[in-house]
């Protein structure tokens, strides 16, 4: 027997399918508006006095090609990646949570508990040892050292320690953002409906995230984003997927640095 194509079957389905279908709805226009609206490069676009005011070395590409006398506050430079890190936490962290309670979730149980985390740490331990056999190989590629990290030496006055672990800890705060959108929000919410399946639906947005950056780093996302779904699952917590993602960015930035030569001689700012 057909299913009746009427309103009422509509209304049916929408009831039956509400939490999937406004959960992915969120979804695509949080993403939509990260990617139009609050990459660092839209801060430039959107605030360009802003950005010639504190981080001309982002405005003319480099600090050495700034007009002569140029100053700015060391700070300065971070503010396109601040209003990028904004953005995520708001859209991707904020809103969620805040969707989640509307819907009925327990926000507190979206994978920010401890769960069964610490007795699974060994695992994550042996995945970021797997992984970082591939950052290695990737730092020694051209494509990988132009594009870590974001924030670069040639952007500053002065290239220093203090810089770059601000750079980090904005960085830090970035990745609590995606993990807790992907294998938090949209993990946790999507279980009930499609179960161990909702890794799946998870993978290909947080795929798609990743085609700003070299083609080997988006792939390796795919299976990244499976393993670090199916463990968040079953520890019932993001915090290991934070712990892996945060120490490979951080590696990945100082192996670029370190294979251009390009580390901080000094600490102050």
């Amino acid at each position: 027997m057909d299913n009746p194509l009427n309103l009422k079957s509509a209304w049916q389905d929408a009831k039956d399918w509400r939490v999937p279908l406004i959960v992915l709805a969120f979804t695509a226009v949080a993403l939509t508006l990260v990617e139009y609206l609050f990459l660092s490069g839209s801060f430039v676009q959107f605030f360009p006095g802003l950005t010639q005011q504190y981080a001309p070395g982002v405005w003319y590409g480099s600090w050495s090609a700034t007009p002569a006398g140029t100053q700015a506050p060391w700070w300065g430079v971070f503010a396109p990646w601040a209003w990028w890190v904004g953005g995520t936490v708001t859209l991707w962290v904020i809103a969620p949570w805040a969707l989640a309670a509307l819907l009925g979730f327990d926000a507190r149980k979206l994978g920010l508990g401890g769960g069964g985390l610490f007795s699974k740490l060994w695992i994550y331990a042996l995945l970021l040892a797997i992984v970082m056999i591939g950052v290695w190989w990737a730092s020694t590629r051209e494509s990988f050292t132009q594009v870590y990290p974001f924030v670069k030496p040639r952007y500053c006055q002065e290239w220093t320690w203090a810089v770059l672990l601000v750079w980090w800890a904005l960085y830090g705060v970035q990745f609590f953002a995606v993990e807790f959108f992907f294998r938090g929000f949209l993990l946790f919410t999507l279980e009930e409906k499609f179960g161990m399946g909702a890794i799946a639906v998870m993978v290909v947005p947080y795929c798609m995230i990743h085609y700003h950056k070299p083609m080997p780093e988006a792939l390796g996302a795919i299976v990244a984003g499976l393993v670090l779904g199916w463990m968040a699952l079953k520890t019932r917590s993001i915090w290991g997927g934070v712990l892996v993602h945060v120490c490979v960015a951080i590696s990945m930035d100082a192996l670029s640095l370190w294979q251009q030569d390009a580390l901080p001689a000094s600490f102050g700012p």
